[in-house]
């Protein structure tokens, strides 16, 4: 079992540019520092508006954050860029992490944003796995991104690990799924305590707000789990809960608010010295 949790989830599928009427995306590949070719779509925006980069969630693909995308390209004329991280959708990798290779793949794709819009602000917004994978590439890109959304984020993958176990199972089995699964990552994941957003959230500058949020009924990354992130970073960030929520449906339980507050934030983001 944790062999399987650990690999991609379906065989490589092809993910062309969506039709939409309020943005027109073009395909891309990047190439990672490590020799992964992620896919991804790329829409241009208002000069004078930010760049988002949108991660999805684990078992995904850059299809599941067009809602999201289309909220900010409506409402502010946003450039959009969607990756599909490793492991997932038209990119390479087989082994997933959840979130600690695909750090690679977040900074690949800012850099590709800097040269293509240079001088505009640069939004990460990371869904569950992806916002994993923006924490913990938080600390590599530095002053390089203006802002951070991170949605239902989870604490650690021991913590992740456990929620799930106990989700699926009754006691004692729940138990023993978890220590077996522990014992098992020890091999898999040889750094299995340091997958842990908690920690890595941390390393972002002081300058740059991160907007966490995270849905009060969340049992796979729990709201305590979110509370523990924003308490690294509250001199710079913001935490939302959604009452009634569960992972990654925010935008479902009470989508005037999540629109007003990824609106909100995303507005505010600027590059320092820029108006």
């Amino acid at each position: 079992m944790a062999f399987k949790l650990t690999q991609r989830k379906h065989a490589p599928y092809p993910e062309p540019p969506p039709p939409v009427s309020w943005a027109k995306f073009e395909g891309l590949r990047l190439k990672t520092n490590d020799g992964q070719e992620i896919g991804g779509w790329f829409a241009d925006g208002r000069s004078d508006a930010p760049t988002v980069l949108f991660l999805h969630g684990n078992g995904g693909g850059r299809k599941h954050c067009l809602g999201r995308a289309e909220i900010l390209a409506k409402e502010l004329g946003c450039a959009l860029m969607l990756i599909s991280l490793r492991a997932h959708g038209d990119s390479t990798g087989d082994f997933n992490d959840i979130g600690l290779s695909a750090r690679r793949d977040v900074v690949a794709a800012v850099d590709f944003l800097r040269d293509r819009r240079p001088g505009q602000p640069v939004v990460v917004f990371g869904v569950s796995l992806g916002s994993a994978a923006a924490a913990f590439a938080g600390g590599e890109l530095g002053d390089d991104v203006d802002g951070y959304v991170l949605e239902s984020p989870y604490q650690d993958l021991t913590t992740a690990v456990r929620n799930r176990t106990r989700a699926a199972l009754p006691t004692p089995f729940e138990q023993i799924a978890y220590a077996g699964l522990r014992f098992a990552g020890l091999f898999l994941l040889p750094q299995l305590d340091e997958i842990a957003p908690v920690k890595a959230v941390a390393a972002i500058p002081e300058r740059v707000p991160i907007l966490i949020m995270s849905g009060e009924d969340d049992d796979l990354a729990t709201p305590a789990e979110a509370k523990a992130i924003f308490d690294q970073v509250r001199t710079h960030a913001r935490l939302e809960s959604f009452p009634l929520a569960k992972h990654n449906n925010l935008a479902e339980v009470d989508p005037e608010r999540y629109r007003r507050l990824i609106v909100g934030f995303t507005a505010g983001v600027h590059r320092p010295g820029g108006p």
